[in-house]
């Protein structure tokens, strides 16, 4: 099941949107049914709301069950964004305003921090020990980077 549908993406953008964008049969308004799920329009927004879903999860995975038990506002509000942008994108794909392309980008970095447990959703995790950077130690440092390494300590 997909995060994102008609319904609540037409809460960030009208009709309009989605006849400019999907109706590559040149439909009139009167032919276009976005309530009607063989409605080839619909069939399209439904394809690229299951692949912007799919990314979500990819991200969520090793952190929380899957499928979400209740989608978080958080959630919701990332695929819309993300859904909006890939609509657009397959009309417009060189001519993304910066507008839109930072909304993408701050979505990607909200994705990136779920993942990495910073920002922590109210869903199901996959283990009860799975509480985010509370538990988790983070570090950049490798063997390269110590000043006093086994040659030098053995010097003395």
């Amino acid at each position: 099941m997909s995060y994102s549908t008609i319904e609540s993406v037409s809460k960030k953008v009208d009709q309009n949107f989605f006849i400019q964008f999907l109706n590559d049969e040149n439909g009139t308004n009167e032919e276009i049914d976005l309530t009607n799920y063989n409605d080839p329009r619909v069939i399209r927004f439904n394809q690229i709301a299951d692949e912007v879903t799919e990314e979500i999860n990819a991200s969520l995975r090793g952190r929380y069950k899957l499928p979400l038990s209740n989608v978080s506002s958080i959630i919701q509000s990332i695929s819309d964004d993300r859904v909006i942008y890939n609509v657009k994108k397959r009309r417009v794909r060189d001519n993304m305003l910066d507008s839109e392309q930072k909304i993408f980008d701050n979505s990607t970095k909200q994705l990136q921090r779920i993942e990495r447990g910073e920002l922590l959703l109210d869903v199901d995790p996959v283990s009860p020990n799975a509480e985010g950077l509370a538990r988790e130690i983070r570090v950049n440092k490798s063997a390269d980077d110590k000043i006093f390494n086994n040659d030098v300590w053995n010097k003395y």
